[in-house]
Formats: C-alpha cells, sequence, structure tokens
C-alpha cells in the first residue's frame, strides 16, 4: 500500500514531480518537460547601455573617458556568459600592440559596476595580448590575426571571453532591479582600430 506524501518548504511552495515521474531538485542530463524560464541575451555594449546605442569602441578616450556598459535588466536577473570581441585595422600588427599601432599608455578599463562597489576584470587593457589573457585561449603567433576584417585584405581579430569560467557557473550575473553593469571605458586614444566593438551574449532569468 502506498501513501501520500506531500513536500513543502517555508512558504508552503511544494516540491515538483516531474512528468518523467522525477523528483526536481537538479538539472536533468536532458530537457524537462517544463515550461522555458530564460530567454536569450545578445547586446552590444553600448555609451547608453541600450540595444540601440552607440557600441564603436575605437574612439580617442584620451582626454575624456568614454564608457560602454551593458546593465542590468529590469525585472529580471541577467547572466552574461560570453563577450564577443572584435578589434579590425588596416596594416598587420603584433600581440604586445593594440591594434597595428604601439600599446596604449592607459588603455581600457572593463570592471563589473554594483552598489557594492567596483570590481576590476581588467585594469588596463593596453594591448592585444591583454584581451587574448582575459580569453584564456591558445594563440600561436601563426594564427592569432586573420585578413579581410572590415575592408579587402585589412587585418583584426574575433575573440571571446568566457565569463562561465571566469565566474562559474552561469558567468556574470547582473541582479534584476538594480544598477548593477559590466563597463569597458576607454581611457585612451584607441582610434588606430578601423573597428572596435564588444557583444554580450547569456540569457535573462525571468520566475
Amino acid at each position: 500500500m502506498s501513501a501520500k506524501i506531500r513536500i513543502t518548504n517555508g512558504n508552503n511552495i511544494d516540491a515538483v514531480v516531474t512528468d518523467d515521474q522525477e523528483l526536481l531538485v537538479t538539472t536533468s542530463t536532458y530537457p524537462p518537460f517544463s515550461p522555458q524560464k530564460i530567454k536569450p541575451l545578445r547586446q552590444y555594449l553600448t555609451v547608453d547601455g541600450t540595444e540601440g546605442g552607440a557600441n564603436e569602441m575605437g574612439i580617442d578616450g584620451s582626454v575624456t573617458p568614454v564608457s560602454f556598459f551593458i546593465q542590468a535588466a529590469g525585472a529580471d536577473d541577467r547572466y552574461i556568459t560570453r563577450l564577443s570581441v572584435d578589434v579590425g585595422y588596416g596594416a598587420t600588427g603584433k600581440p604586445f600592440q593594440w591594434a597595428d599601432s604601439a600599446a596604449l599608455t592607459n588603455g581600457f578599463r572593463m570592471y563589473y559596476d554594483s552598489p557594492r562597489g567596483e570590481v576590476n576584470i581588467h585594469e588596463a587593457i593596453k594591448s592585444n595580448q591583454d584581451l587574448f589573457r582575459l580569453g584564456d585561449m591558445a594563440f600561436l603567433p601563426s594564427d592569432w590575426e586573420t585578413r579581410h576584417v572590415n575592408a579587402l585584405n585589412d587585418y583584426g581579430y574575433i575573440m571571446t571571453i568566457d565569463f562561465t569560467r571566469l565566474f562559474p557557473s552561469f558567468g556574470l550575473k547582473l541582479n534584476a532591479q538594480t544598477k548593477e553593469r559590466l563597463v569597458v571605458t576607454v581611457k585612451d586614444n584607441a582610434a588606430n582600430a578601423d573597428s572596435f566593438n564588444m557583444i554580450a551574449y547569456g540569457f535573462d532569468r525571468f520566475k
């Protein structure tokens, strides 16, 4: 003879048994038959934090620094899992340079901004290799740079920063209904790059 058992928490919310007859306490190795609680995120870092804001970071910020950012999303928790970085320029460059010129003096700062303060992800990105190190990617001298970026025969590279490795396990979280941001501030003349932008990928989690 079986007994019917009800499991609740302190708020009188019942534990869930899925259609697969599993007590839902962790993620299965296959998709569950339950409502989706996330929506995909893809957004440039922009000067005003909006989807349609200016996103070209190859500018001169040496006199007046300019910040580009993505911010928390209203009622939903936001998780940034990847940051895709595009840098394009005219002539061939080297890892220790910025684009195809000399390394920057002040560079640009990447940081997490929250009510508890600012936390540096990198305090002064001054060269191509500074970005590569953030990406935790193994580049050979012969393959870090590619051709035909933005224009025929122009050089550049596209690399990815994996935030799920920097901030396990779901990346960088921007809490709902806060002013939390992921910010990159250009503090130098980065205009030697013909293109320079960053796209955040991840998801917004809703109830």
